[in-house]
């Protein structure tokens, strides 16, 4: 696939960073997307765990870091680090293998999760089964969804192993509740219902081979432990696959992964939730199939390479030519500050070298990184409001976490930091972020709103924003002199309010 258009290039780093920046979409017009593909992969990745050392110091007081800290932290890399395609996808696995420092026995963890999003940043191009291996291990994951210390059965007490993370691995990191062809969608059975993937005593018996992992450091960075006392040795029966007497908990272990990887439902429920959470929620049967039947067959006859599925959904046909009923999702309200910041050059105040704003993340996102309410993610992947989205029979998970309060509080904000382009950079405001709008304003200073336009929709739009969008904004130029800065706050907040940039959808034509 090669770049043959601004409109082209643009999509592509709008879907597969954390927005395009000035100059970026030009600079791959007729260039191969797999060459910046391939070169991204091959970036070292950037840790968390260092720039949260990095913010903490900055930081100059507590005892040890705070959430805002890592949320600032995960700012920097957002912003500026270079492996912008590894950060992306591993924030999008972050919300399919949730662990949430909202846990009360998380919360006071920041180094812990710092490092689990290393963790996912580390496998985001490597095997499935090897990032299930990783997330399974977790010391995160494991006080998460309370595998940690979980003791076989007693029948003299009436202890029974905990099923939390037996039940969730089955549901949520691979199969899903229901069987799916290849195209996702469910298998049903003669009454129309969708079969069911795994019974009560799958569960009952995968909780018991998950008996026995306990933390090997205070600090929940390094791979729990198998302690033999603990672990059931008996004889199981999972999903077909018999786990015979004695076999050693690793061993155990190994088996279940290979027997998830491969079980009939894997690919299709995590190819297409990975889709969703980065080109589109309602993707059609094919593009599901296409991505697949990568997911089972690289190419080279290996199942289970996250390199080339990602590759499959992010090159696909359909991300460019799909009209948007099939290829549209909403912006997450985090990633559109995050793209906003990043589209006007963002630079901390005070000439400090690391941010130090977290974005009021609480207030005008509802979301932030690792802080999911529950193990669900913040938004299901088959909500549907009410109204035009499901008398279409189609979904917008993202619009989940989205209500009236968040819709004012988030543009407000942006409202906010638009503002913030009237200040000079070099004052002492450490904890503000200044954006860069000398562009914006050198058109409305030559009462150019053609040129005005034009920079928004290369900013925000992909070069494509919409006619009607366009005049809206023109209309609202009456050339009242109040000065460009806040002609440009004005007439930005129209565009950056409006639901056409809240929507990533294919615009090209």
């Amino acid at each position: 696939m090669v770049f043959d258009s601004f409109t082209h290039a643009s999509r592509w780093l709008d879907l597969t960073t954390f927005g395009p920046k000035k100059g970026e979409a030009d600079a791959l017009i007729n260039q191969h997307a797999k060459a910046w593909f391939d070169e991204q992969v091959n970036l070292p990745a950037t840790s968390h765990l260092k720039q949260l050392d990095t913010q903490f110091k900055a930081q100059g007081y507590g005892k040890m870091p705070a959430r805002a800290t890592r949320v600032r932290a995960w700012l920097d890399i957002a912003f500026y680090a270079p492996d912008q395609l590894r950060q992306r996808i591993a924030y999008a696995l972050s919300q399919i293998f949730v662990a949430s420092d909202q846990d009360a026995l998380l919360i006071n963890k920041t180094v812990a999760m710092a490092g689990y999003n290393d963790l996912l940043c580390k496998h985001a191009f490597g095997h499935y089964k090897e990032l299930l291996s990783a997330v399974t291990l977790s010391p995160v994951m494991g006080q998460y969804l309370t595998m940690v210390g979980n003791q076989k059965g007693d029948p003299a007490t009436g202890r029974r192993p905990d099923e939390n993370y037996a039940r969730e691995i089955m549901q949520l990191f691979s199969i899903g509740l229901y069987q799916r062809d290849l195209d996702g969608s469910y298998l049903l059975d003669s009454n129309g219902k969708p079969v069911p993937c795994y019974t009560e005593s799958d569960i009952q018996e995968l909780a018991r081979i998950f008996t026995g992992w306990n933390h090997t450091d205070r600090d929940l960075l390094t791979p729990m432990k198998n302690n033999r006392v603990d672990h059931d040795t008996g004889e199981k029966q999972v999903l077909g696959v018999r786990f015979p007497k004695n076999m050693p908990a690793e061993e155990e272990l190994e088996l279940v992964m290979e027997t998830l990887l491969h079980h009939p439902s894997t690919a299709p429920n995590f190819c297409k939730n990975l889709i969703q959470k980065l080109t589109t929620s309602n993707p059609s049967p094919d593009y599901v199939r296409r991505v697949v039947e990568v997911f089972l067959d690289n190419g080279e006859g290996v199942t289970g390479d996250l390199k080339a599925v990602v590759w499959a959904i992010l090159a696909d046909e359909e991300v460019y030519t799909a009209p948007p009923k099939t290829m549209s999702k909403i912006r997450e309200p985090w990633l559109s500050l995050v793209a906003v910041y990043r589209a006007l050059d963002v630079k901390p105040g005070g000439g400090v070298d690391v941010v130090q704003s977290d974005l009021l993340y609480l207030k005008t996102c509802n979301q932030y990184p690792l802080g999911s309410p529950s193990v669900f993610n913040f938004y299901h992947p088959d909500f549907a409001p009410k109204g035009v989205v499901k008398d279409n029979r189609l979904v917008a998970p993202e619009l989940e976490i989205i209500d009236w309060s968040h819709i004012i509080y988030l543009h407000n904000y942006i409202f906010g930091l638009l503002r913030l382009n009237l200040q000079d950079l070099k004052a002492p405001l450490k904890k503000q972020l200044y954006v860069n709008v000398e562009d914006f304003k050198k058109h409305l200073e030559n009462n150019d709103i053609n040129g005005f336009n034009q920079e928004v929709s290369a900013r925000f739009f992909n070069g494509a924003m919409p006619d009607s969008l366009k005049n809206i904004i023109e209309d609202n130029h009456n050339g009242i002199d109040i000065g460009s800065g806040k002609w440009v706050q004005r007439l930005l907040f129209i565009a950056l309010a409006s639901p056409y940039f809240h929507v990533q959808e294919n615009r090209a034509t």
